[in-house]
């Protein structure tokens, strides 16, 4: 079968356009050959949406196009792929591969005839695929159609990369409210008079000048931003890193918690989305409530001081778990399935 791959382009920003490179750089079989169309990129936003609209069909007709698999988030990512999916032949097969960190949020605050848009999309699709439990709880009160779970993956390396000695705790992804961001830094400020070593670096885009001068407005010596980072230099990170924090308040299932577990760097998180499908408390990482500032910060501070040797056995269970149940290898075997089932 031939399966065409829509999403943002695998270049740009966040955690859909690493799964779409992952599925470019690991994705090899002998029944079935991938294509890829780019619906959104942000140099080129209107022209990379309009040149997929123009394009779908054709790429479908020249490339023998027996699937169709949408990668899609909640507002504008969904319409687009809503859209599109209208313009794949009947003959064809359409998989909705959902990321959206909020969209029960989304569906929640959208008014009745956008509701009803959203569920007619879903129930003219032959299959739905999500990132864990909660969420295809969630979607199977919005449509009868087929809903699968496959957890996210990544490459793991070979051995885990991680330094007990290290002293800098990062955040990866997008800087914001949803992501916990202002929470971080209430955190850093109560840390830095008892552990002034320890630094605080956030990488990544969104409100970077809000938190910014949320920092300068704090008087934080201990926290800095790091930018956007490439794989190549977050692996580098990852070799002095103590900590990955992030606070969240809303999730799918993230690319930087796998990502850092799979380097053997241990996680403090908050039990939102499907994390807990991930972290198992006080085993391989640490969960805590979204917005209890209080106890991140006794958990960190345990942390540091390294309280029952919690670094080392975080370390190795996560390594463990992402090599024995996330790893890329068992990721694709799964989307195989998915494809032979349609």
């Amino acid at each position: 079968m031939n399966i065409l791959m829509v999403g943002p382009d695998s270049h740009e920003k966040g955690g859909i356009a690493t799964v779409i490179a992952n599925f470019q750089q690991h994705y090899s079989s002998e029944k079935h050959q991938l294509f890829f169309l780019s619906s959104w990129s942000n140099k080129n936003k209107y022209q990379t949406e309009w040149r997929a609209v123009r394009s779908i069909r054709q790429i479908i007709r020249a490339k023998q196009i027996d699937i169709v698999h949408f990668h899609v988030a909640q507002k504008g990512s969904f319409f687009r792929k809503a859209l599109l999916s209208k313009l794949v032949p009947k003959r064809c097969r359409v998989i909705f591969h959902m990321h959206a960190s909020q969209f029960d949020l989304f569906y929640k605050k959208a008014r009745q005839p956008l509701q009803a848009l959203i569920r007619s999309t879903f129930n003219r699709i032959d299959h739905v695929v999500v990132l864990g439990e909660n969420w295809a709880t969630f979607y199977q009160t919005l449509t009868d159609t087929k809903v699968s779970i496959i957890q996210n993956a990544v490459q793991v390396p070979k051995s885990p990369l991680y330094d007990e000695k290290a002293q800098t705790i990062v955040t990866f992804g997008r800087i914001g409210k949803r992501k916990g961001s202002y929470d971080l830094l209430q955190v850093a400020a109560r840390i830095e008079p008892f552990f002034p070593k320890v630094k605080f670096v956030l990488y990544g885009d969104g409100d970077v000048e809000k938190v910014n001068n949320q920092i300068r407005t704090m008087g934080l010596r201990n926290v800095n931003l790091g930018g956007w980072v490439s794989k190549e230099e977050q692996a580098e990170i990852l070799k002095g890193t103590l900590l990955h924090f992030l606070p969240s308040y809303h999730e799918g299932l993230p690319m930087a918690i796998l990502e850092t577990m799979a380097a053997g760097v241990p996680n403090l998180t908050t039990d939102v989305g499907d994390i807990s499908e991930l972290i198992e408390n006080d085993v391989n990482g640490i969960m805590t409530s979204p917005g209890d500032v209080e106890m991140m910060t006794d958990e960190i501070s345990s942390f540091i001081r390294n309280d029952d040797n919690r670094r080392s056995k975080y370390s190795q269970n996560a390594f463990r778990t992402i090599e024995s149940e996330f790893s890329i290898a068992t990721y694709m075997v799964r989307w195989e399935a998915v494809y032979e089932s349609l």
